[in-house]
């Protein structure tokens, strides 16, 4: 996919992913290390939960959807880092096996008063399982170069 811009963009415009499938021992992994709640760690534990299973932590449900994102190259070029996330909301669990893929939708442009080399982008950010059910959204705020 080609390198886009601050300028290139526009309210409306949509970026969808690949998919990909999540494992059993990536979810142990990730939790392990970043997020050690039973339910994320410990598969026999987890059937005792409201989740009925072991479930991914949110945090990485969140990376891999970004992973996703970041890997289709569009802001290569262009990118100057995030400012931040709004409204994050974990809809549903992401299970082993689960395969999912993301979408990313323009919702706003900003382009900064003081550095007229860049803006913001707010983009919506939807991650959607095998089934299509929507499991995670949030809106990140994009910082990228303009071509002046």
């Amino acid at each position: 996919m080609t390198d886009l811009y601050f300028d290139d963009l526009y309210p409306g415009q949509r970026f969808v992913t690949p998919a990909v499938t999540i494992s059993e021992t990536q979810i142990l992994d990730f939790a392990r290390v970043y997020d050690p709640q039973p339910f994320h760690i410990d598969a026999v534990a987890a059937t005792q939960t409201e989740f009925g299973g072991l479930i991914a932590s949110g945090f990485q449900t969140l990376s891999l959807s970004f992973s996703l994102f970041f890997r289709l190259g569009i802001f290569s070029a262009a990118n100057l880092g995030s400012p931040g996330m709004e409204e994050i909301r974990w809809l549903k669990p992401l299970r082993p096996g689960d395969t999912i893929h993301a979408e990313a939708e323009v919702i706003a442009l900003k382009a900064s008063q003081s550095k007229p080399d860049r803006g913001i982008v707010t983009m919506r950010h939807d991650s959607f399982n095998q089934d299509g059910a929507l499991i995670l959204t949030a809106n990140c705020l994009h910082r990228l170069k303009r071509r002046v």
